[in-house]
């Protein structure tokens, strides 16, 4: 009985499933797995899609996708992410991302953590959004079923924005697109707990700002993953994320809830 309502349950997310789009991408995999000499690969895939017919067809789709490679004491991280809801020929949101992150001796206490990122959301009105930059990762503590880490460390970020997103009262008389270029403080604290052999939960924190002038990016992310088999699971994640001082007049916050269908390899 318990399991055929919480199935239920799940199932009721997925079918109802509502996606916005986040700006700060959480990408961590738990540094779990032993050394080994011989390359470890393992892939998810995460897809909902929503097809909604009256005078014309909506189309709503979010896939992601995450890649890690394993080999000696070398960690590599890749995901990716592709979100779109077309009305007929218009189309109303186009949003994505491609991230790598590389650590070495990953079990270790401390360790670098240098990555790469490329984004946009044209609901927003960010044309594109590129980072490179490189963190000290902390692992705190570390548990059978618990773990605590965080990261702390520099990157540059460069965006363009346009004011797609923007209140018409709001956009000026000549709107031309916006480009910055800043040097980033980049942290951010996560918790990892698995209560059981079918259910993980991750809680991550992120914060950015700039060094010389003090206007933060907070984006706090949950995620809720659970096991329906060996390569078949659920997703249900939440980020919000909190910019005090948007490069357009656009909301200040704005949040990002999901669930999906999960595959693994």
């Amino acid at each position: 009985m318990r399991f055929s309502l919480t199935f239920s349950l799940l199932l009721v997310c997925f079918i109802s499933n509502h996606t916005l789009h986040a700006q700060i991408i959480s990408i961590d995999k738990s540094d779990t797995s032993d050394y080994v000499k011989k390359p470890q690969f393992n892939f998810n895939f995460s897809t909902g899609l929503e097809v909604d017919k009256q005078q014309t067809t909506l189309w709503d789709a979010t896939n992601t996708a995450e890649m890690m490679l394993q080999k000696n004491k070398d960690l590599f991280l890749f995901a990716a992410s592709y979100r779109f809801t077309y009305n007929g020929p218009d189309d109303i949101l186009n949003a994505g991302y491609f991230h790598l992150r590389y650590r070495s001796h990953y079990k270790d206490k401390f360790q670098p953590e240098p990555f790469i990122q490329y984004q946009w959301d044209n609901k927003r009105g960010l044309e594109m959004r590129a980072i490179a930059g490189a963190n000290i990762r902390y692992n705190m503590w570390k548990g059978d079923k618990l773990e605590f880490n965080a990261g702390l460390g520099l990157m540059n970020e460069i965006e363009r924005w346009n004011f797609d997103g923007v209140d018409s009262n709001k956009i000026p008389s000549t709107p031309t697109p916006i480009t910055i270029n800043y040097i980033k403080i980049n942290s951010y604290v996560r918790m990892d707990w698995k209560p059981n052999a079918n259910n993980d939960i991750a809680v991550n924190v992120f914060f950015q700002t700039r060094p010389d002038s003090f206007h933060p990016r907070i984006a706090p992310h949950f995620q809720w993953s659970i096991n329906a088999g060996k390569h078949v699971g659920f997703t249900i994640s939440y980020s919000g994320m909190y910019d005090e001082s948007p490069i357009v007049p656009i909301h200040q916050f704005y949040f990002s809830l999901s669930n999906s269908l999960l595959v693994k390899f």
